[in-house]
């Protein structure tokens, strides 16, 4: 929960105490927006909100009905629920993101007014966790292991990392970067190489995160052989997932992934 910058002005007695305005939300998600004031010795003329400085909401109390909404791309104001101290979003997506502002004006003879605002970025999470493939091309020579870890379609764009035995990968040489490609609807997915020589056991796992909201890992136990090519060792893939749980924003996942290079596991 983000709670935004608060300016006020023209008057001490009317104030907003609290704006509150989540910073990420997953998409078909409900919102709610609060905006929690004081009025002193005034008397409240309207509360407005904007996003992006385009007003979608209105609430003056002399009007009937004293609620109001505006039609804006990526906004779905739920009337019911919303009234002069909050305003239910429901469902968000992905053009809902932006900046947030509360204004809250008060009657004559003060017309005094205070205002706060903070961002809000809507999410979509991928539906599988990142994928760790051999290349073809590069395990035929011999001298390393070649591996590609794919995401998952999301927004923003997923952020992938390596792992080997534990530490993180950062050397360049061994890491090859793609560019995101897109999807429909605003979506990306990511690739992410690590090249590692041949002749050692060792443990790698591919870490995928989108903004602080959510993380998945692949991990794949590397034997003293080498792999022989892609597709045979997408057929000697043995693996096992646990029950994935969200709370709150956070979604994780594991896939172990074991690689012989020779020797097909019956099952």
């Amino acid at each position: 929960m983000t709670f935004s910058h608060i300016q006020e002005k023209e008057s001490l007695l009317l104030r907003i105490v609290r704006i509150s305005i989540p910073s990420h939300r997953l998409r078909g998600q409900t919102v709610q927006l609060d905006c929690d004031y004081e009025l002193g010795d005034d008397t409240l003329y309207s509360v407005k909100w904007y996003r992006d400085n385009e007003e979608f909401y209105r609430f003056m109390p002399k009007y009937d009905p004293p609620k109001h909404s505006y039609k804006l791309e990526g906004i779905k104001v739920d009337l019911s629920k919303s009234d002069d101290k909050k305003v239910v979003l429901h469902p968000v997506t992905l053009k809902s993101s932006g900046l947030y502002r509360c204004e809250v004006s008060a009657e004559a003879p003060s017309f005094a007014s205070a205002a706060g605002e903070s961002k809000m970025e809507v999410i979509y999470l991928p539906r599988e966790g990142p994928r760790i493939t051999g290349n073809e091309q590069e395990n035929r020579r011999g001298d390393s292991l070649f591996l590609n870890c794919t995401s998952g379609r999301s927004y923003p764009a997923t952020i992938l990392s390596w792992d080997i035995d534990g530490e993180k990968v950062t050397d360049p040489k061994l890491l090859v970067e793609y560019p995101p490609i897109q999807h429909a609807h605003g979506l990306l997915s990511t690739a992410l190489g690590l090249r590692v020589p041949t002749g050692r056991t060792m443990q790698v796992r591919c870490t995928a995160r989108v903004a602080l909201a959510w993380k998945e890992g692949s991990e794949a136990v590397i034997g003293n052989s080498q792999v022989a090519d892609s597709k045979e060792a997408m057929l000697l893939v043995r693996s096992s997932s646990a029950a994935s749980t969200l709370s709150i924003m956070l979604l994780t996942f594991s896939v172990l992934q074991v690689f012989s290079s020779f020797v097909i596991t019956q099952t």
